[in-house]
């Protein structure tokens, strides 16, 4: 059962009537939607000391942000306002403001910070620092302030969260072994071996299995995250890295840093499937797009090699700044649309000169009473016409609450053989939000 902002409701409810009477006396929509968290890559750049911006709906660089010392780990916070860098050289975290690509803070951890990640409350970030005797450093978004230390193994290397955000999992490098720490009171409540030299860590979505790759052995520890226990080895290619799991739990890839390539592994089966992918020049660490049609490879000597998970092809190659590292990648929350409730299929006259209604629903994993409906835009692309008026209401009869949105058809760039229409948006707190739906266009003859 989700608790409902009844207040903000109410309040939102008549915000949607004067809206809508303002735009039937002038025209208007519900104004600009402000500036949003796009789907960006944040690749640091350890040999030029940079972090580079990668725009993943063109491949191209957008930005270079000058960091610390030797930046390795990268991470973006939930909401994608801040994107958090961990300085080998320095001893610090860059904290980037997304919108502006500039570092607004810097915080002192020492140590040799690698691996960096956020909670999914964005409230604390976790830094793995290699030395001296090893340890996390815990810094409290709100105030950039490290407010305390977690013991961890020899040499911490990464760090992951699990899907439910409960514990943070760290490899330790040196002592071949993975610290579990409990977020809510940030004690080890765990250490298990995994093989020799492991790096980075992945979970399966719904956080029954962990894929840790041991870089000195040229392999893939499976872990039972219930028991902590190792039930299955996976060969792979030469010296292991970086690991991602797709949004489905299907696959997961992993750089292999000496052979060049990047190996794809059935989740089912625990195999190698297929031929493995060629990388250009010693591939690290990687990220996956929240659809999971993209891979983001960061190769040290040779920029960014960009996968699609449908083909298992290279399909692009960006060039970023000296010894690119580390990948993190804006995450967007997929939301359930329904355009033109109540009709199937959904058809839409381009030459209309009326509105378009879609429907966000609200379902187990997300309230759509939490839209802010001022980001909001929809069409062809999901980056054209803004919402004239809205309204909070059970669009699907399930008995919550959902919010309808209108938009003028001339504004929405449909034409005429188009056969999806996506929306875009943000909740209230910031996260980034899409949804599609399909469409079949009408009088174009």
């Amino acid at each position: 059962m989700k608790l409902k902002r009844a207040s903000t409701d109410i309040f939102r409810k008549g915000m949607a009537l004067f809206w809508f009477l303002a735009s039937l006396l002038v025209g208007i929509g519900l104004g600009s939607p402000s500036a949003k968290a796009q789907p960006f890559a944040y690749v640091t750049n350890q040999l030029s000391n940079t972090v580079s911006v990668i725009d993943i709906a063109t491949n191209s660089a957008l930005a270079t942000i000058p960091v610390g010392s030797g930046p390795v780990g990268v991470a973006v916070a939930p909401n994608g306002a801040r994107v958090y860098v961990a300085n080998n050289g320095s001893g610090t975290v860059s904290v980037i403001d997304a919108a502006t690509n500039t570092v607004v803070a810097t915080v002192v951890v020492g140590g040799e910070p690698h691996g960096v990640a956020v909670t999914l409350d964005g409230k604390r970030v976790y830094v793995a620092n290699s030395v001296p005797d090893g340890y996390v450093s815990v810094i409290d978004t709100a105030t950039n302030t490290v407010v305390t230390t977690v013991p961890g193994g020899d040499r911490p290397e990464f760090v992951a969260m699990t899907p439910d955000g409960a514990r943070a999992y760290v490899t330790n490098v040196v002592s071949d072994d993975v610290t579990v720490i409990d977020i809510a009171t940030n004690t080890v409540v765990g250490t298990f071996a995994v093989g020799d030299g492991p790096v980075d860590v992945a979970f399966t979505p719904d956080g029954a299995r962990a894929y840790v790759t041991t870089h000195n052995t040229d392999g893939v520890a499976v872990i039972e995250t219930a028991t902590n226990t190792v039930v299955a080895t996976i060969a792979v290619g030469a010296a292991p890295a970086g690991v991602v799991i797709t949004p489905d739990g299907s696959r997961a890839y992993v750089a292999n840093t000496l052979s060049n390539i990047v190996s794809v592994i059935d989740i089912v089966t625990n195999t190698v499937i297929g031929v493995s992918i060629p990388a250009f020049g010693g591939p690290f660490g990687l990220a996956i797009t929240s659809d999971g049609a993209r891979v983001y490879v960061a190769n040290r000597e040779d920029g960014v090699s960009v996968i699609d998970t449908a083909t298992n092809t290279v399909v692009a190659n960006v060039a970023v700044g000296n010894g690119p590292t580390w990948v993190a990648i804006t995450r967007l929350t997929v939301v359930s649309i329904d355009i033109k409730p109540g009709s199937f299929p959904n058809s839409i006259n381009p030459k209309n000169k009326g509105t378009i209604p879609v429907a966000i629903l609200t379902t187990d994993t997300f309230d759509a009473t939490n839209v802010d409906e001022t980001t909001v835009l929809f069409g062809a692309t999901g980056a054209e016409a803004a919402p004239v008026q809205f309204a909070l209401e059970d669009v699907d009869g399930d008995g919550d609450t959902d919010i309808i949105l209108h938009f003028n058809t001339q504004d929405t760039g449909i034409v005429c053989g188009d056969t999806s229409a996506t929306l875009t948006g943000e909740t209230l707190s910031g996260q980034p939000i899409e949804g599609s739906d399909s469409i079949r266009t009408a009088g174009c003859k």
